[in-house]
C-alpha cells in the first residue's frame, strides 16, 4: 500500500536520511528549514524501520505533499539496502559513521559499509550530502563519485559551512554561507555546536533544492528542538537541566559535555555511559570518565557494573565527586541533597529502567 501511494506521487521528491547518530535531528531541523518554500512529510519522532516508515506514509502521506524526508535506522547489515529499495531516494544524507550498535554489527567497518548503502542506491541523477567530520565520512566523500556536497563546520572546501558561531544558555547564533560567498545570519534556541554543525547540513540541502539564503535563514529560526537530544528544560527550581537522554554514542556524549561547560554555575553530569559500545565499551566509557573529570565538578553514574570504567576514568583524572547509585531514584536523590541553585545538570545516555541494576 506504502509503495502504491508514492508510486502514484511521481513529483514527490524523496529524501533518504541516515547515519550512527543525528539522522533524527538533521531530519527535523530540514523539515522546518524546507518548510519556508514546501510542503513536507517526514516520518515523526524517531521512527526508522520498514514497518514505521510503511505506517507513516499509508496513515499521514497527502497528495499535496511536495517532500517526504525519510529517516533510515540500522541495527544489522543489509537494513539501509532494505529501506532503500522500497523508499527509492533521489537524495541521501549521511550525517556520521561511528561505534553505534556495535553489538550487532560486530565491527565499524560493517557500520560504514551499511550507512554508505544509502549513498549507493541513489540515481544517477540524484546527489549525495554529507557531514564534514574529519573522519569516516570524509572519507566516503572522498570516494563518492556521483554528485555530492559537503558541509559543517569543519576544514577544508565546504558547500555549506557554519562560522562566526556563539553559544550559550539562551541558544546559538552563527551565519550560514555557501560556495558562492552568499550569507545569511542565523538564531536558534538549539544548544551545541553539534546542532549547529547538523544544521549547516540540512541547509546544504535546501540550497541544492533551490531556496535562498534568505529563506534557510527563516527556516532556521522556525526549528525546534527534539525531544530529549539536548533539551533545555528550565524546571523553575534555580537548577538548570540539558535533557540529552535519548541516546547515547561517544561523539554525542563529547558534544554534550562541551555544550554544558558554556553554562555558569556548577556542572553535573547524570548517566549510565555508553551502553552499547560493543567488544569497545569499557574503552569508550574510560574515556567518557575521563572527559567528564575535564567538564563536570560532579558525576552521578548509573549502574555500578555498567559504569565501573566510567568512575574509573573520571577517578583517575582527577574528579573527586563521583557517586554511584543502582538507579534513577537514587540519582534523584542525591541531586535533591548536594544540589544548588544555579547548578546545569546534564541526563546523558539512556536512562530508562531496563539500565536499573539490583
Amino acid at each position: 500500500m506504502a509503495r502504491a501511494k508514492m508510486a502514484a506521487m511521481p513529483g514527490l521528491i524523496r529524501i533518504g536520511i541516515t547515519g550512527s547518530y543525528g539522522k533524527t535531528s538533521v531530519k527535523t531541523f530540514l523539515a522546518a528549514i524546507l518548510s519556508e518554500k514546501y510542503n513536507v512529510f517526514f516520518s515523526p519522532g524517531s521512527i526508522n524501520t520498514p514497518m514505521g516508515l510503511c505506517k507513516a506514509i499509508n496513515n499521514d502521506l497527502k497528495p499535496d505533499h511536495q517532500v517526504f524526508l525519510a529517516e533510515m535506522g540500522a541495527r544489522y547489515p543489509g537494513d539501509i539496502k532494505e529501506l532503500t529499495d522500497f523508499v527509492q531516494p533521489k537524495y541521501g544524507v549521511l550525517t556520521s559513521v561511528g561505534p553505534q550498535h556495535l553489538e550487532t554489527f560486530g565491527s565499524i567497518e560493517a557500520v560504514t559499509h551499511t550507512k554508505y548503502d544509502l549513498i549507493a542506491s541513489l540515481p544517477q541523477d540524484g546527489a549525495a550530502f554529507f557531514a564534514a567530520d574529519g573522519g569516516i565520512v570524509d572519507g566516503l566523500y572522498e570516494k563518492t563519485k556521483m554528485t555530492k556536497y559537503r558541509a559543517g563546520m569543519g576544514e577544508g572546501l565546504l558547500d555549506m559551512r557554519a562560522q562566526n558561531v556563539q553559544s550559550g544558555p539562551w541558544g546559538s547564533r552563527f551565519e550560514l554561507v555557501d560556495m558562492t560567498g552568499e550569507r545569511c545570519a542565523c538564531e536558534t534556541r538549539l544548544l551545541g555546536r553539534f546542532n549547529v554543525a547538523n544544521i549547516a547540513l540540512a541547509a546544504c540541502v535546501a540550497r541544492t533544492l533551490g531556496m535562498t539564503m534568505a529563506e534557510i535563514g527563516r527556516g532556521v529560526a522556525r526549528i525546534q528542538g527534539v525531544e530529549h537530544r539536548l533539551q533545555l528544560i528550565d524546571n523553575g527550581s534555580g537548577v538548570t537541566v540539558i535533557d540529552d537522554g535519548y541516546n547515547a554514542n561517544s561523539a554525542g556524549a563529547k558534544a554534550a559535555l562541551e555544550t554544558l561547560s558554556e553554562f555558569p554555575g556548577r556542572h553535573v553530569i547524570v548517566t549510565p555511559g555508553i551502553v552499547e559500545g560493543g567488544e569497545k565499551q569499557y574503552e569508550l566509557n574510560y574515556r567518557l570518565g575521563a572527559q567528564i573529570a575535564q567538564h563536570c565538578d560532579m558525576a552521578i553514574l548509573v549502574g555500578p557494573k555498567q559504569t565501573e570504567p566510567v568512575a574509573q576514568g573520571a577517578r583517575d583524572s582527577g574528579l573527586q565527586a563521583v557517586y554511584v547509585v543502582k538507579n534513577l531514584d537514587e540519582a534523584t536523590a542525591i541531586l535533591g541533597r548536594e544540589g544548588r541553585v544555579g547548578d546545569t545538570v546534564l541526563f546523558e545516555s539512556d536512562l530508562p529502567d531496563q539500565y536499573n541494576e539490583k
